[in-house]
């Protein structure tokens, strides 16, 4: 089925998701909590497509807790950042950050494993440029879609207020984080859509005054 080239938020996930129509195919970046796996489906349903596959940014569980519904219901090809896709396929446990609510979360939230999924060294699409982009999570990676000059970063990047940082209570090792944003903030021409908040763009925001405190 031949679609435009477009991008969508997701409406009502926890963190947010987005449907990318490009080529022809349908791709899904990140799949939320577990009660997000059924908007998404929703999404899909309404519209009476289903995505081709799925690009997951990082591991945590609020982007891919609702991963099992979506495999179940249309069976997509999942790529996920080599680095994690042992604790998305449930041989090994997140590693949470220093503060007690990234600890909290990781015991309290708990995604369901899926086992078939892809290391996204395997991703080859003409037009998506992988970017490594961690910190935040050991693997973080973002996808770059060249031709729509868009950037889906999940939380390796976010804005806020005027400033463009990362979340330091969830991340994993917050110099590698900066570092990723300095690489990420490269691509000026292209609209940053993150896993929480609105899109933004890096010629728009203050990276640069970024301290560790």
């Amino acid at each position: 089925m031949e679609v435009a080239n477009s991008f969508t938020l997701i409406p009502g996930t926890m963190a947010n998701c987005y449907d990318v129509s490009f080529n022809g195919k349908r791709f899904l970046i990140d799949a939320g909590t577990k009660g997000s796996g059924k908007k998404i489906i929703e999404f899909y349903n309404t519209l009476r497509s289903k995505p081709d596959l799925v690009l997951i940014t990082h591991y945590h569980p609020d982007h891919i807790g609702g991963l099992s519904l979506v495999k179940e219901e249309y069976n997509p090809a999942i790529y996920v950042p080599d680095g994690e896709i042992d604790v998305v396929m449930g041989k090994k446990k997140m590693v949470p950050a220093k503060s007690f609510l990234s600890k909290f979360v990781a015991v309290a939230m708990k995604s369901a494993p899926v086992k078939d999924v892809h290391p996204v060294s395997e991703f080859k699409y003409e037009g998506v440029v992988v970017i490594k982009s961690n910190g935040h999570t050991p693997d973080s990676t973002s996808y770059l879609f060249t031709n729509l000059r868009a950037l889906f970063v999940g939380d390796a990047v976010m804005k806020d207020g005027e400033e463009i940082t990362v979340n330091k209570t969830f991340t994993l090792n917050y110099d590698e984080a900066l570092n990723s944003i300095k690489t990420l903030s490269q691509e000026k021409e292209a609209t940053v859509f993150p896993g929480h908040g609105k899109p933004f763009r890096f010629d728009r925001g203050k990276h640069e005054d970024i301290r560790e405190e």
